[in-house]
């Protein structure tokens, strides 16, 4: 709560999933230890760009926390409170921020994966 105090409320939830269908993470199925290094590569990735590359604007405190599923993967939630002319204020700009969606097999198979 210190953060909320000193920054301000956050504007962005983010829940990272250490997905089990990852090619090395499903090599790797009996391996705990490369399952959390493959998870610590790609969610490093995940905040450099967010951080340094600013994709979704200027980011001005962030606080994050990693725990395990029943299953033993990881998966991390992330807070960002973002500078002034960078916060979410309306349904559009979340929407423009947001997507979920399952890429198509045959079209982006490695995206597929």
């Amino acid at each position: 709560m210190s953060i909320v105090r000193q920054h301000d409320k956050p504007d962005t939830f983010i829940t990272f999933t250490c997905n089990p269908e990852w090619p090395k993470i499903k090599s790797a199925c009996h391996r705990p230890d490369l399952s959390c290094r493959v998870f610590q590569l790609k969610y490093t990735a995940l905040m450099d760009d967010i951080l340094k590359k600013e994709i979704l604007g200027t980011v001005k405190a962030h606080t994050a926390n990693t725990e395990f599923q029943k299953r033993g993967l990881p998966h991390a939630h992330i807070l960002l409170i973002m500078d002034r002319e960078h916060e979410p204020i309306t349904p559009a700009i979340i929407d423009e921020i947001v997507s979920s969606e399952i890429p198509d097999r045959n079209k982006n198979p490695l995206l597929y994966q």
